[in-house]
């Protein structure tokens, strides 16, 4: 007959395969439960963007026709809803910029919006339902995500499709140049699908299907490339330069990562196709999810760095 000491062992195991990943402690950060909710017990739609404002607000953004963006206090409370029939199932990344201006991309329409925090519409590039290639100025090819530099400069990775490249344009809108091509070498992607900027204004591109993150300056020239990164579907820079990177594939999971050496210091397992993240001011961490059709918010244990 077992030890006492080996059916208290294999209790344990038998707990810890039975209880979901993302519901296990996570190194130094923990999983915050029913942080928020929609209006009327209403279910989530997949999540595909998230960030915060200055205010730290939260702006989801999600493939759901009747609330495509929602939008939450610091402690989780829904303020408001917007983007009624704007938008297609193609809804993509969410920015918020310095100004809290909100930036959303629709990959079905092929374009890029550019909004107030109450969703009064400033600016729209691209054209509507109209794909470009890589080639083209004023039309993209399933526009995957967008930064915005400190002088309003408007940097777009056109990769979800066919497309290799990143565009740059002025904060009026005008373009100004683009680069990438197919390819595996440094300025090639295959599948540029997230973009993120430094405390430096260097571009930190998630070439997905090349599983790297490669990093340029403002003009496009290579700096250097994170290979260590899974397959990158999100990315986020921290003030301090923490890069965090989402991987949506079977690895299912978030790392956060050193820009200074490239070291892992972090990985929160268990995900469920986690397609975009944003680190609010206080350090809490949000992930959208697509397949989980949530936003799951983390936030550090008395033991976190």
């Amino acid at each position: 007959m077992p030890s006492t000491s080996i059916l208290r062992a294999l209790i344990v195991a038998v707990v810890a395969i039975a209880t979901p990943l993302s519901a296990r402690a996570q190194g130094t950060y923990q999983l915050v439960e029913r942080w928020a909710s929609l209006p009327d017990g209403a279910p989530w739609g997949q999540a595909t963007g998230v960030d915060t404002d200055s205010h730290g607000n939260i702006f989801v953004f999600q493939r759901d026709p009747a609330r495509p963006v929602v939008v939450f206090d610091p402690k989780g409370a829904f303020l408001r809803s917007w983007g009624q029939g704007l938008f297609t199932t193609g809804t993509h990344f969410l920015r918020v910029d310095r100004e809290d201006n909100v930036w959303l991309t629709d990959k079905n329409l092929q374009q890029i919006f550019k909004f107030r925090p109450d969703g009064t519409l400033l600016m729209t590039l691209g054209q509507k339902g109209v794909a470009g290639d890589n080639t083209t100025i004023d039309r993209f090819n399933a526009p995957a995500d967008v930064a915005i530099a400190t002088n309003g400069d408007i940097f777009i990775a056109d990769g979800e499709s066919s497309s290799t490249r990143v565009l740059k344009f002025s904060r009026t809108g005008a373009f100004i140049k683009m680069w990438g091509s197919p390819g595996t070498g440094p300025g090639q992607f295959n599948t540029p699908h997230s973009i993120a900027m430094d405390s430096q204004g260097r571009l930190y591109v998630a070439d997905r299907a090349n599983n790297r993150v490669q990093v340029f300056n403002q003009d496009g020239v290579f700096q250097r490339e994170f290979t260590n990164v899974g397959t990158p579907w999100g990315l986020f820079i921290t003030k301090a330069d923490v890069l965090y990177v989402v991987d949506g594939t079977a690895n299912n999971c978030l790392l956060v990562i050193d820009t200074k050496d490239g070291s892992v210091r972090e990985r929160i397992e268990g995900l469920a196709t986690p397609h975009a993240v944003a680190v609010a001011a206080d350090g809490a961490v949000y992930v959208a999810e697509t397949n989980g059709k949530n936003v799951k918010k983390f936030v550090r244990t008395s033991t976190g760095r």
